[in-house]
C-alpha cells in the first residue's frame, strides 16, 4: 500500500512539472548598479532567471553565449547606449529575433519612435508599477515563444526540404537512368540529346531503343502538368517501350497499333491528366521510317538542300476519345539525313516583348546547323531559344533529340 502511495505521488510530481513553464533567461542591461538589484528582485520573483550587463557591448558578448529569453535595456549607458544596442542586435542574423525591451525615464514620443526605428520591440517606464512590468515581460515573453517556435519550424521544415531534396535527386538520377545512352544505338545511326526540366523532375522522357535485329523504336512523350506526379507517370509509360515488352505485345512494332493501345489503356483522368506522344519505328536495312503522332509536335527532319520537313499530322492527346485512331505515315530516310524529335517547351518560348519563337525559329535554326556536329548542333539549337527569350531557364520541360543517318 505504502509502494502504491510512493508510485501514485511520483506521477503526480511528474505531472506537475510538465505543466511548469520552463524558467525564463532574461538579460537586464543597465550601466546603475542599484537599478538593476531593484529591477532584478522584481524579475526573480515572477520566477525568471537573471543575467546582468553593465552595457550594451558587454551584453553582446554575454548573448552569444547564452540562450536567452528575453532583454530589457536601459536606454542611457555609457560605451554603447540602448538604442545602439538595439541596433546591433538586429543587425547580426544569430540576434535579431531577440525580443528587447528598453527602459526609460521619459515618455516622449520623439524617443520612442526613435528606439522602434533602431529596433527596440517595447518600451517599460522605469517607474513601472509591478503589474506594468509582470504584463510586459510576459508579453515579451509570448513574442519570444512564438518567434522560437517558428525558428523551430523554418529548421525542421529545413530538414525536411534536405531530405525531400535528396530523394528528388535519387528519382531524377534514376528518370536519368532511363534516358537513351548518346552515340551509335545500331550501327549508321548517331544518337544525341538535350533534356532540362523545368523542375528537378520533368514530364518529358524519350526512348531509342533497338528492337530485334533490324529495327530501332523511337518515342517521345509529354506529359500534362509538372512536378513528380508527372514524372513518375512518365517512367511507368516509360517501361512500354523496353524491347521485350514491345516484341511480346506488338511483334509488327507498327506505330499506329502502340499508339491506340496506349489510347485505350490511358483514357482522361478525372483531374484531368493527360500526355502527348510521338512514335516511330525504323526498318535499318531500307531506312523505312513508320511513325505516328498524338497530339505531340512531329519531329523536323533536316536534308542538304531541301527545306525542313514535318513528321506528323495534327491529332488528339491520348485520352481524349478511346474510339481515336492514329495511322501509320511512311517515309524513307537517306545517309545524311537527321531527325530531331522535340517537346514544344523547347519552341514555345517568348521573347521579353511577347513574341513567340515558334516552330519557324526552331526549323530554322535546325537547317542552319545541318550537317554540323550532331551534340554541338542541338546545344546550338537549344542557346538559340534561350537567347531568344532572354533567359537561361524554361518555363517548361524541354528535351531534343538528333539522329544522325550515316549508312
Amino acid at each position: 500500500m505504502e509502494q502504491k502511495s510512493e508510485t501514485v505521488s511520483a506521477v503526480v510530481h511528474q505531472e506537475k512539472i510538465k505543466e511548469d513553464p520552463r524558467p525564463a533567461t532574461i538579460l537586464l542591461i543597465d550601466d546603475e548598479k542599484l537599478a538593476r538589484m531593484v529591477t532584478r528582485r522584481r524579475l526573480e520573483r515572477l520566477g525568471h532567471r537573471i543575467l546582468e550587463a553593465e552595457n550594451g557591448r558587454q551584453a553582446l558578448e554575454i548573448m552569444q553565449r547564452e540562450e536567452l529569453d528575453l532583454v530589457i535595456s536601459d536606454w542611457m549607458m555609457p560605451e554603447m547606449d540602448g538604442p545602439s544596442f538595439c541596433e546591433a542586435v538586429k543587425g547580426d542574423d544569430r540576434l535579431r529575433a531577440m525580443y528587447v525591451i528598453l527602459m526609460t525615464a521619459l515618455d516622449q514620443p520623439d524617443q520612442i519612435a526613435e528606439g522602434l526605428r533602431r529596433g527596440a520591440d517595447d518600451f517599460l517606464p522605469k517607474s513601472a508599477s509591478d503589474q506594468e512590468i509582470t504584463a510586459r515581460v510576459n508579453a515579451g515573453l509570448r513574442s519570444s515563444g512564438l518567434i522560437r517556435d517558428l525558428a523551430n519550424s523554418n529548421e525542421m521544415l529545413a530538414q525536411k526540404q534536405a531530405q525531400l531534396d535528396i530523394e528528388l535527386k535519387s528519382a531524377a538520377d534514376f528518370v536519368g537512368s532511363l534516358l537513351p545512352q548518346a552515340g551509335e544505338p545500331v550501327p549508321g545511326i548517331q544518337l544525341a540529346w538535350e533534356y532540362l526540366p523545368s523542375l528537378r523532375l520533368g514530364g518529358d522522357l524519350f526512348q531509342v531503343t533497338p528492337l530485334g535485329q533490324e529495327h530501332l523504336g523511337l518515342a517521345i512523350l509529354d506529359m500534362s502538368g509538372h512536378g513528380i506526379g508527372p514524372a513518375l507517370r512518365a517512367v511507368s509509360l516509360a517501361m512500354t517501350f523496353r524491347s521485350d515488352h514491345l516484341t511480346q505485345k506488338h511483334p509488327s512494332y507498327d506505330p499506329s497499333e502502340i499508339v491506340g493501345a496506349l489510347n485505350r489503356e490511358n483514357p482522361l483522368s478525372k483531374d484531368g491528366e493527360y500526355f502527348t506522344i510521338w512514335v516511330g519505328c525504323l526498318h535499318l536495312p531500307t531506312r523505312e521510317l513508320r511513325y505516328t503522332t498524338a497530339g505531340h509536335p512531329g519531329p523536323i527532319l533536316t536534308r542538304k538542300d531541301h527545306l525542313p520537313q514535318t513528321l506528323g499530322a495534327k491529332s488528339w492527346p491520348i485520352g481524349f476519345g478511346i474510339e481515336e485512331s492514329y495511322p501509320t505515315q511512311r517515309i524513307t530516310l537517306a545517309p545524311g539525313d537527321r531527325l530531331y524529335l522535340f517537346s514544344d517547351g523547347l519552341y514555345e518560348v517568348h521573347s521579353p516583348s511577347g513574341e513567340l519563337w515558334d516552330r519557324v525559329g526552331l526549323e530554322a535554326a535546325c537547317q542552319y546547323v545541318h550537317g554540323k556536329p550532331l551534340e554541338k548542333s542541338l546545344k546550338w539549337v537549344v542557346q538559340q531559344a534561350k537567347i531568344w527569350q532572354g533567359q537561361e531557364i524554361f518555363g517548361d520541360d524541354v528535351a531534343l533529340v538528333g539522329l544522325d543517318i550515316r549508312s
